[in-house]
């Protein structure tokens, strides 16, 4: 082995080392995470420029801890040979590489439309040292895991917590009818996991959830509650309602849920006492005129006896620099949505529940 084999060897290994110490407010008392949504590499050259520009550019503006990459980094714009996905990672990555911001990616309905299955995606993205994935518990060759984050005073604090879910892509609980959704294997482990960190840290933690495509709450908020920000297309969601927002009340730990998916929406409001927000399309290809990011900013307090607690605030970060407060939305009177959309015509969808009734008659 060569001399220069062996520095690059330990260099590689404190590269990694460095990477994986756990994720800890800063000396400040504040933890700021971005979130990258819809990247959508795989378009073309000049919208591929765009999109690594752009990355780079919030990067160096936002200085954050910590990057969540939710969903739909890559999509396919044709028919795809070996190695396609690999190279669109590559793409994606190298500018948290180059920042060295350490990540957390799950993936949306179009990621695993190329070369490499969901499985083979988590496994890749396990290489790059900064990926957050290989060091957190999680269900094994999933996008569903979660993180820690330490207070600044106390290594050994647990004082926010997140929770990286995947919430698949086309189908859900087996039946093949409109988007996908967080399956209840994965509800299931999210209760368990949440009453562990019950058990050894106590409930004064900060938990938020990142995953892609948005729950069917999103409607009841759309329909009835206020909102701030941009509300310019329905809400593509799930067809079946699997319990996880439910769970996540009872639990009483999760207090905002952060989405990609639908493009044209960054809107946020609170829906019996969570908040639900999408990020800001960060791509530039496929449809959707607006991009940038969702920064979230955790900080640190303490009350009158010592106590810590955690607030948050949130904002967008536009592709100039511009930062968003999103104001109050005009909304229409009444229900403006009556149930989740699907990325199936109304055609295909009555198709599929026929056959789905015909399977269940066949079986009495």
């Amino acid at each position: 082995m060569t001399s220069s084999t062996i520095y690059y060897t330990l260099f590689l290994t404190f590269v990694t080392l460095s990477s994986i110490q756990a994720l800890q407010f800063n000396s400040t008392g504040y933890f700021t995470i971005v979130q990258f949504t819809d990247l959508h590499y795989g378009g073309t050259a000049t919208e591929q420029t765009e999109t690594l520009e752009l990355q780079k550019k919030i990067l160096e503006w936002v200085k954050p801890d910590l990057a969540v990459v939710s969903g739909d980094a890559a999509s396919v714009p044709g028919k795809v040979g070996a190695g396609w996905y690999k190279s669109q990672w590559d793409l994606w990555t190298k500018p948290l590489t180059d920042a060295n911001v350490p990540y957390a990616y799950t993936l949306g309905n179009h990621d695993d439309e190329g070369d490499l299955n969901r499985r083979q995606i988590v496994q890749l993205d396990q290489t790059n040292p900064l990926s957050l994935r290989s060091q957190s518990e999680g269900i094994p060759d999933t996008a569903n895991f979660r993180i820690p984050v330490y207070a600044s005073k106390n290594a050994s604090q647990l004082a926010a917590h997140l929770w990286i879910l995947d919430s698949g892509s086309y189908g859900c609980a087996g039946i093949d009818v409109g988007y996908g959704c967080i399956e209840s294997n994965v509800v299931e482990w999210y209760n368990d996991e949440s009453q562990k960190i019950k058990d050894q840290h106590g409930t004064n933690i900060h938990h938020l959830a990142y995953f892609h495509i948005p729950l069917p709450e999103w409607v009841y908020l759309i329909n009835y509650d206020p909102i701030c920000g941009t509300s310019e297309e329905d809400v593509y969601c799930p067809a079946i309602n699997t319990g996880f927002f439910g769970a996540a009340k009872e639990n009483g730990d999760i207090s905002a849920m952060f989405v990609g998916h639908d493009h044209n929406n960054d809107y946020g409001g609170w829906f019996d006492g969570i908040e639900l927000a999408y990020g800001r399309k960060s791509g530039y290809q496929l449809y959707g005129d607006r991009h940038g990011a969702r920064v979230v900013v955790l900080k640190e307090n303490y009350d009158s006896d010592g106590k810590l607690y955690i607030t948050r605030e949130h904002y967008i970060v536009d592709a100039s620099g511009s930062i968003e407060y999103p104001s109050p939305a005009k909304r229409q009177q009444g229900v403006t949505q009556k149930q989740c959309k699907s990325g199936d015509s109304l055609f295909s969808q009555v198709q599929k529940i026929m056959a789905i009734v015909i399977v269940l008659l066949c079986l009495l």
